[in-house]
Formats: structure tokens, sequence, C-alpha cells
């Protein structure tokens, strides 16, 4: 079961409470759960509860530190981008329409300054400017925990982390079961077909074995303004295998194997709308083939509730291949060929847990180390291979004083240190980081929460698939970045008869030393990383959450304004164009109707215009974008779940900020979004 709304800030409010106490039907009990666990007064049968939890293992969760009211099912949107399961979430946004472009955004950092995850590997990469570096499937995923800011000096990350999980055989066994299947198969209107197969079972009585297997086709999507897009079709196949041991009741091992695969003729530039990529190179379509191969092993031990261990190791291979050979216009002429690029980490992590009292004090210990070896290779046709390699690593403590009951600080210290064996030049950089954290709960409604945390990023290595390694140099006096996130709030929740509130306020500022960026030199042919000022980013997110019985809604809203003070100008993302993003507004609202075994619920977004842009540009438009679904699942049959969903319901005209926006050539490059697609999808569980 996921957490309660206010993130087990008050033990005495659970969801226990809830699962014993209302009649929900099927899926209903699922989300409702999810969004707000909470006493009410109607009784629930053993055979409901039983139901219940047979429908609900499906379903994956996200949580996010920006809001503290629970975790969020997500099955009932039908994603198929990551776009469809985070961008609610406040302070975070994904850029990109095409499925090879998938950009995690917080608080206006990329996903090349979080710490991403997937079932502990490291997804860190950076390879090429016109795609994403994220091959992740929403569908197997089982729970998201985002980190929206750096807070602690457990992740590495400059603007936060996102950690996702998959599932494992362990989630889809219901009680009494020993093996079992499930068969998923979904429709959008705008151009889309997807369907899965998972097949899993208890094969000892203590190994468990789970294989999954999955398809969506894509089409040329249509936007808001019925403009069909160029180069979007092709298909993406998944494949995840797991194999659980647990020699005994407080241990786990699991080795998991994932492969991705995603090939189509695509567009020579797919952050870019159809008609920029038309205006750009003609019709003319690139046979590209995307692909992901991650094997990890992870281990879990928990030697009692004062002492537990996690070790993850794994190997995460991003391999990129464009057939370039028959583009017109303008195009590097030593690229006319089959290009590639290929991205591995290996890597390992360990972290430990401790609660011991020193004298009358409780504290609580979380310390270890992570250990990451990215190499990075690009080859253009038959030519020489460039191979390049960054290894990360660093070692972490942190410690939770309870000083009280109510009050606990926790500080903490890490060590990173970062050797950068480039084409050019070989140079280590390393420092030491602090944290500071601090918790009040005034009583069980009210609790108040700061935190500040030091911050160090390293040059990266450059992108990979663009063969400019032998030429990209770093500025004589470059430094790491630094800088200061600070941040605080207040997370209230209050329950008054069937009433339900709760609330989470934070307030933040980040502060950026010597902040890094890489540039093209166009007279010395050659591409420049080099410091370019300090920048400051400052803003707020809140979430309020509202129930009444049944019905529950939460209303979310998120600022960020960014300056490179040096230059006075906005940050600057690699296409010279402003990283800031406009105000964001969320409104959800769930309805379970019992008796029909249905779920109703609503999505509204409402994005401001950003005009924190360089002069004489264009600002970033405002928009808001509407969606909604109905998920049944009828306890006559038995693992039945069926959802209807209808994406951007009034086909609104948009492009998400963290989306490729503006113009060049005197040519709209915006990556509009797609317009109204009507989804309904089935799925049998037995």
């Amino acid at each position: 079961m996921p957490s309660n709304k206010n993130n087990n800030q008050n033990p005495n409010h659970s969801c226990e409470p809830f699962r014993q106490s209302i009649r929900l039907s099927t899926l209903s009990f699922s989300i409702a759960a999810a969004l707000v666990c909470q006493p009410v007064v109607a009784e629930v049968t053993q055979t409901d509860t039983s139901h219940m939890e047979e429908v609900i293992v499906w379903g994956a969760k996200v949580s996010s530190s920006s809001e503290f009211l629970g975790d969020e099912d997500i099955s009932v949107k039908q994603a198929d981008h990551l776009s469809d399961l985070l961008r609610d979430i406040p302070g975070v946004d994904v850029g990109g329409t095409h499925s090879v472009n998938q950009r995690i955004n917080i608080r206006g950092f990329n996903e090349t300054d979080l710490d991403i995850r997937l079932d502990g590997a490291s997804q860190y990469a950076n390879m090429f400017h016109h795609i994403g570096n994220l091959t992740l499937n929403p569908d197997i995923i089982k729970a998201v925990d985002i980190q929206v800011g750096a807070n602690s000096v457990i992740s590495g990350g400059l603007g936060g982390a996102v950690h996702f999980e998959t599932k494992n055989a362990k989630d889809l066994l219901r009680p009494g079961e020993k093996y079992g299947a499930r068969v998923f198969g979904g429709y959008a209107s705008n151009d889309a077909q997807q369907g899965s197969t998972t097949v899993y079972g208890q094969l000892t009585d203590n190994i468990d074995a789970m294989l999954y297997g999955y398809m969506i086709k894509r089409g040329n999507f249509k936007d808001g303004e019925g403009n069909e897009t160029i180069g979007a079709e092709g298909k993406v196949k998944n494949m995840l295998a797991k194999l659980g041991w647990e020699p005994t009741d407080n241990q786990r091992l699991e080795l998991t194997y994932d492969r991705y695969r995603d090939k189509g003729d695509y567009s020579p530039r797919p952050d870019m709308s159809g008609g920029a990529n038309n205006a750009l190179s003609k019709t003319t379509l690139i046979p590209t083939q995307y692909d992901r191969d991650t094997v990890t092993l992870n281990h879990q031990y928990d030697h009692s509730e004062h002492f537990g261990i996690k070790t993850s190791l794994y190997r995460n291979t991003i391999d990129l291949e464009r057939d370039e050979s028959a583009i017109p216009g303008r195009w590097p002429g030593n690229r006319r060929s089959v290009n590639s690029a290929i991205n591995t980490n290996t890597g390992a992590r360990v972290t430990a847990t401790t609660d011991m009292a020193l004298g009358s004090i409780r504290n609580g210990f979380t310390y270890g180390v992570d250990y990451n070896q990215q190499e990075s290779k690009s080859q253009y046709g038959s030519a020489d291979e460039l191979k390049e390699k960054g290894t990360t690593s660093a070692i972490f403590v942190q410690d939770k004083i309870q000083i009280t009951d109510a009050f606990s600080v926790t500080p903490g210290i890490r060590y990173d240190h970062f050797k950068r064996d480039a084409f050019t030049s070989n140079q280590s950089f390393s420092d030491i980081t602090w944290a500071l954290a601090a918790d009040y709960t005034l009583n069980d409604n009210v609790t108040f929460f700061a935190s500040t945390r030091s911050l160090f990023k390293a040059p990266q290595l450059l992108e990979s698939f663009i063969k400019y390694q032998e030429v990209a140099y770093l500025a004589e006096d470059i430094k790491a970045q630094t800088g200061l996130n600070t941040q605080g709030g207040v997370k209230l929740n209050y329950d008054i008869g069937m009433h339900s509130f709760a609330s989470n306020i934070t307030i933040f500022k980040t502060d950026l030393k010597d902040h890094l960026q890489t540039s093209y030199n166009g007279p010395k042919r050659q591409y420049d990383i080099h410091n370019n000022g300090d920048a400051e980013i400052k803003g707020f997110e809140a979430s309020f959450f509202y129930g009444y019985d049944a019905f529950s809604s939460k209303l979310s809203y998120a600022k960020s304004d960014n300056e490179n003070t040096t230059n006075n100008t906005p940050i600057l993302d690699g296409n010279k164009r402003s990283t800031d993003m406009g105000d964001s507004i969320n409104l959800s609202l769930d309805y379970p109707v019992y008796d029909l075994d249905l779920y109703l619920g609503w999505r509204s977004q409402f994005v401001l215009e950003e005009d924190n842009v360089m002069a004489g540009t264009a600002p970033k438009a405002a928009y808001n974008v509407h969606n909604l679904f109905a998920q049944w699942a009828p306890h006559q049959v038995d693992g039945l779940v069926m959802t209807f969903g209808i994406d951007n319901v009034f086909d609104s005209q948009y492009a998400s900020h963290a989306s490729r926006t503006g113009s060049a050539r005197s040519i709209d490059l915006t990556d509009n979004e797609p317009g109204r697609s009507v989804k309904v999808s089935a799925a049998y569980q037995f």
C-alpha cells in the first residue's frame, strides 16, 4: 500500500484504517487510497478486500517531495510517454513528444543535472542534442520516487533525483497464487496501439520469476491544429526478465535484464516539429534505432529495525544508430553514412542505515558509497571510433538526530571525485559538499521543514553522437560548478468527519557559481566547455488536497524564475533558448462510483506565459490542457480492468516549456504536443 497523504508524518494516521473501513470496489479502492488514506465510516467485507487486492497489483505509484500528499496511481493514465506520468508533479515537467525524445526537467534543470536511476542503474547519458537521454517504458514501472531539488547528500544530482523501479513477480502474485499471467491491449485514436503479456510465478518457496513483453506501434500524430507530424512512425519493444531469491525472511537478491528497442524511420531532428523538419530537410527520414540494455543485481538485507543495507551492481548501455547517408541540404559531409554512438554506465552503489541511541538521543545514520564509470563511443561510417571515459566516485554519510519527539536535525557530508579521460584532456575534479536539514512537528496537523545543501558538478563529457570529441576543449581556467540550494516550508493535514485537508508549501532558492556551458565555436570549428558566470533559480511549489467521503481533489501551483546574474540574462540551453518555464497550475478531481465498480477522474494543467527570454525572441506561449478518464473493473469478471480516456479533451495547440520552442532561420521549431486522443485499453489478469 502507498504511504499516507502526509508521508507518514503522523504515525497514527495510516492507510490501514482506510483499507478496512470504506467499501470501494476494485480499482476505486486503489486510486482513492493512493490519493488519501483517511478513516471513514462504511464497512467492507473480507471478500471485497480480497478483490481489491487482486486488482491493484498492476498500478504504479508516483511520489514526490514537492507534495507530501500521498502516492498517485498512474495506471488510469494509459501512459506511453514519460510526460503522461510526471507532468502534474509540482516543479517537474517532461519535454519532447517523440519516442526518442523524453527529457525530465526539475525546476529548469534538465536530465544531465539529475540523478536518474532505473532499478538502481544510473541512466546518465548525453547522447545527442536532438534527442533525449531516457529510454524508459512507463507501462512496467512500479514506482517513481522524485526528489524535487537537491536537499540531501545521499544523491549527487544538481537539481534533484528521479528513481524508477519496475515490477516483479512478488508485486503481481495475488493471495494464494503460485503462478499468474496478464494480457493487456490498448488503442489511441491519435495513431498508436500497444500491448503486453506478462507471466510470473513462485517457482519455489524462496525463488520467484517474471517475464514481461511489450510493444507499442506509433504513427504520425496530429497536433491541436490538425497538422500531421512526420518522422514519428515506429515501434518500441521492451522485454523485462526478473529472478528473485529470498534465502531468508529478511533479505532478497534480484537479478534483472531489461531490453529496450526503439526502431523507425524518424525525422532528422526529433526534438522539433514535423513542419520544422520538413522545412530543414524536406520529407527525408532517417532509419533510426535507439536501444538500451540494462543488467542489474540488487541485494537488500534488513538485519533488524535498527540496521539494513542495500547494494546495487549494474551495467546500462544505450546505443543510438542513424543512417544519415541520404540527407539533403545542410549536413556535415563526414556524417553522410551510418553513424552510431554508445554510452555505457557500469557501477555500484551501497547504502546502509543504522538506528541507534547515543546517550538519550536517537540517531538515524544513512551512509554509503557510489561508483559509476561512463564510457562514450562515437563512430561515423568506417572512420575510426572515438572513445572517452568519465569516472565518478562518492562517499556520503548523514545522521538524523532526533533531539525531541517533535524536533530533528539532519547534518550530512559527501565527497565527490570525477576523473575526466577525454580525447583532448585528462583532468580530475573533486569537492566536499554538505547538507543540513531540520523538521519540527508542531502537532499532529502541522510540520515545518527546512534544508540547505551545497552543490558540485564537474565538467562532463561531450555529447556522444556528434564526433567532435577531438576538438572539444576545456577552458584553461575552468572550474567545477558549485552552489547552494536552500528550501523550507510547511506540511499541513487535518481531518474532520468525512472531510480531509492537506497541503505542502515549499519555498526555494538555488545559487549556482561558475555555471558550466558547452558552446560551439564556429570560427575555430570546435566545442568550448567553459564557465559562464553565476546564476540563481528561485520560486515555490504549493499543493492543496481536499477530500470528502469518496471524492478527492488536488490543486498545485509551481513557480520558478532563473537568471544568469553575471550576464543579466536567463539561464540558456545549448540552443541559446531560455530554460525558464511558466508558472504551472494543476488540478485533479477523482470520484469512485462504488456500485458500478467505476472510477472517474479529470486532470487539468494551466501553464502561464514565460517572458523571461532573450531580447528579440518570442516568449514561451501560455496554454491549458485537460484530460479525463474512466476505469471499470467489474467484480463479476475477476481480473478484468477496462480503461477509457481522452487526452487533450479540447484539442489544444500547445508545447511544453521543457520542449524545443522558438525559431531559427525564420523557421518555427516548436515541438507541438499531440492533439485530442481517445484512448481505450483492457487488461485481464489470471
